[in-house]
């Protein structure tokens, strides 16, 4: 309930309150007034009339004349004439009028007033005894006008302070919603800061919020800068800024370990030709700019994941298959040529680059000697700069991509679509969540997401596969109460904003219930390069009750401005990291990571465990759940 409202509340039963003691406070000392003067008027007539009556010929008829005539005035209820023995000899009195009062002011307020009595002479001898009963009907109409006039002006002090209490409170309306902003902002793991107010109770009040805060951003700031030393350190070329070989190792371990992955990915080796005779011609310090130019050009390539320096004249870049390997190949060796000349006078860069299709090799050695050998194979063919080896894939039956697009449509129209479930199992044991793999049914072949998103994405149709997934992780969840699961959404979904209105419209109708265990999971690249969508996209998921994570963490958290100001739940640290977590390099790096995530109370989870013999160590090591292979 708001604060107007409750402050109306308190002042309607104040003014009720106050009202009703001055109600019987005051009606019942002015009845009690009225019913003395009544009862003193009702002694002084009669005593009055007894004198007059005294002092008159005893003739009954008279009597009675003057009798009526009084009566006629108007102000008695009732006059009667006794005998000495008591017996009513003349009675003049009026029936019982309509009062313009309520029945229950009337029950409550009614005068009760002795009739005045006097006594008659006739010389010695009494004659008899009048009765006087005075009108109280007037007296209890102005009773009735005085209770309306008193509560009329209570009425109308009850709307003054009212009005008086909304406009000051609308006064500090605005540092009580700025309080509460803030105070929203801390439970949701944002850490801002307000102006102080000029009422003293929350100035204090904001200005302690504030200083939490900036203890916080403070610590924050501090493990940011430490992780990011830690990653330069340790997992960074020096010279280039791209990954060391050892990151490029773990990362194809951990790929060859998911037997679920969500694509294929694409790998290139990248050979600097000559670089001693570079180093001789334009110095160390020049060459290690121009490297340093080469790999941003290279990273900037849409597709590419990640770089990596395996050696001095050395890089091993890993790319999404946007198209197939063999035009990302010559594509790249185009930017490369046209960015990152060293003699004006050559048309290419001094850069040899092979590429193959990860689903054509089995293992890390074998992709590591696969792209050695196809590098001497380029080098002793001049003027030959690059060559590829994309070997069909065991999936592609379809003609060509158009009746991959087609049949992809008519399995999601047609619901053959279903999920592979993941347990991300917590330190105590129980699961967090489920993530749920895409599968999809073909020409009565269930089909992973790496065998078709591939295809889905070159016709811009993941989002459909999204909202299909969704749509059936709501049936599940709605079906089974004590299940919970993950769904991984792709950049097509993130980065348009029709697809989030449909999204949201489609949870809006589901009960908060089967909402709060439903958890998207967004790759940490696409946050990093889609952040403002995501800062608007999270938030309005969340008010949903939904959970929100990021996957494949790690390499570049430090790249998120305002980590805070994302609000998610969890993150999920990338295979790459957690499978050389026993090395006290990459042990550094993850409990600097870890130590991140809980300074914003981030739950932090491990992918890609491969053995159940990891489990101790990686709890040991600070990760508050784990998923892959190696759990059950």
């Amino acid at each position: 309930m708001s604060l107007i409202k409750q402050l109306w509340i308190a002042i309607i039963v104040i003014v009720l309150l106050a009202f009703g003691s001055s109600f019987f406070i005051s009606a019942y000392q002015t009845k009690n007034y009225l019913a003395e003067q009544l009862q003193v008027k009702n002694i002084d007539n009669a005593t009055g009339m007894a004198l007059t009556l005294s002092q008159m010929e005893k003739d009954l008829t008279t009597i009675e004349l003057m009798l009526s005539a009084q009566f006629d005035t108007g102000y008695y209820r009732r006059i009667a004439l006794r005998d000495v023995a008591g017996n009513i000899v003349t009675e003049f009195s009026l029936p019982a009028q309509q009062v313009n009062a309520p029945q229950w002011f009337i029950r409550l307020l009614n005068f009760e007033i002795e009739p005045g009595i006097a006594q008659i002479q006739d010389g010695w001898q009494r004659f008899g005894t009048i009765e006087l009963e005075s009108q109280t009907d007037y007296s209890l109409v102005a009773l009735w006008q005085i209770t309306k006039d008193l509560a009329l002006g209570f009425l109308i002090i009850a709307m003054g302070c009212g009005l008086a209490g909304s406009i000051l409170l609308n006064r500090v309306r605005e540092p009580l919603n700025q309080v509460v902003t803030h105070a929203e902002a801390l439970g949701n793991r944002q850490f801002i800061t307000s102006n102080e107010p000029a009422t003293f109770e929350l100035k204090r009040l904001v200005a302690a919020m504030n200083r939490l805060t900036g203890r916080v951003r403070f610590m924050l700031e501090q493990e940011q800068k430490q992780l990011d030393q830690l990653q330069r350190q340790y997992e960074l070329d020096p010279v280039t800024g791209a990954f060391n070989r050892d990151y490029c190792a773990s990362w194809l371990e951990g790929y060859f370990n998911n037997t679920d992955r969500s694509e294929v990915s694409s790998v290139f080796m990248l050979r600097v030709t000559n670089l001693q005779g570079i180093n001789l011609q334009f110095g160390r310090a020049e060459t290690d700019i121009w490297l340093k130019q080469l790999v941003n050009a290279i990273q900037q390539h849409h597709g590419v994941r990640l770089v990596s320096r395996l050696n001095g004249s050395d890089f091993f870049i890993i790319a999404d298959q946007v198209t197939t390997t063999t035009a990302m190949c010559e594509q790249l060796v185009n930017q490369l040529n046209s960015r990152c000349l060293l003699d004006k006078t050559l048309n290419t860069a001094p850069v040899l680059l092979v590429g193959l299709s990860l689903d054509a090799v089995n293992s890390r050695q074998q992709t590591l000697s696969q792209l050695d050998a196809m590098l001497v194979e380029v080098e002793s063919a001049p003027p030959s700069q690059s060559k590829t080896l994309q070997q069909p894939q065991p999936y592609d039956t379809l003609a060509d991509a158009t009746a991959w697009l087609k049949a992809i449509r008519q399995a999601v129209d047609s619901d053959r679509i279903m999920s592979k479930v993941y347990p991300v199992q917590l330190r105590d044991g129980k699961l967090l969540h489920q993530e749920a793999m895409l599968r999809l049914n073909i020409n009565d072949e269930w089909l992973s997401a790496g065998q078709i998103l591939g295809w889905a994405r070159r016709y811009q149709f993941t989002s459909q596969l999204d909202i299909a997934m969704i749509n059936r992780a709501l049936s599940q969840l709605a079906a089974e109460e004590s299940l919970q699961l993950a769904i991984n959404i792709s950049e097509q979904t993130l980065t348009t904003v029709a697809v989030h209105y449909q999204l949201l419209t489609l949870l809006q109708t589901v009960p908060t219930a089967v909402c709060q265990r439903l958890s998207l999971e967004f790759d940490e690249r696409l946050v990093i390069k889609h952040q403002l969508l995501f800062i608007s996209f999270a938030p309005a998921l969340k008010a949903l009750g939904i959970s929100v994570g990021l996957q494949k963490c790690g390499y570049a958290i430090n790249d998120i401005q305002d980590l805070e100001k994302l609000g998610i739940d969890y993150l999920k640290i990338d295979s790459a990291i957690v499978l050389r977590y026993k090395t006290p390099e990459a042990a550094k790096v993850l409990a600097g990571l870890i130590k991140l995530a809980h300074t914003l109370s981030l739950t932090v989870i491990a992918e890609g465990v491969v053995s159940p013999d990891d489990i101790k160590g990686l709890h040991q090591l600070g990760f508050d759940g784990l998923t892959g292979p190696g759990i059950a």
